[in-house]
């Protein structure tokens, strides 16, 4: 289905209405998107994918990812997603990684890599209280 001009013409078409929408997706979103509903909407009808193409809406589609989008920033928002979570009290170790102290570091049995590590282990401790 990929491979039509069909299917082209619609991504095509699609993220142009995205864009005077202002809204941007990357391609390989919408073209998983076209596909997953070209294909439900010829099962739904009983009919082949490529007759399918005469009930295609870019304009309609682009509306449907725009509201998603639109309703997923909303509702995730508030939850703090695409944050990351604190590293749980217990491992400092992780702590270190997700800080992004070289390996070479942590290795080393200096008095700067133990410096580090205790800060870190010390300021995570801070912010979970």
């Amino acid at each position: 289905m990929r491979n039509t001009k069909a299917f082209k013409e619609a991504v095509a078409q699609t993220l142009t209405e995205l864009a005077r929408r202002g809204v941007t997706f990357a391609p390989a979103t919408v073209e998983d998107t076209i596909e997953k509903n070209m294909i439900m909407v010829a099962e739904r009808l009983g009919i082949q994918v490529r007759s399918a193409w005469r009930y295609f809406d870019a304009a309609a589609m682009a509306e449907h990812l725009a509201r998603s989008r639109s309703s997923y920033e909303e509702s995730s928002s508030e939850k703090g997603v695409g944050q990351a979570p604190m590293p749980p009290i217990d491992n400092p170790e992780l702590a270190l990684v997700l800080a992004g102290v070289s390996s070479t570091v942590l290795r080393s049995a200096s008095t700067e890599a133990h410096g580090i590590y205790r800060g870190l282990a010390d300021g995570c401790r801070f912010h979970r209280r």
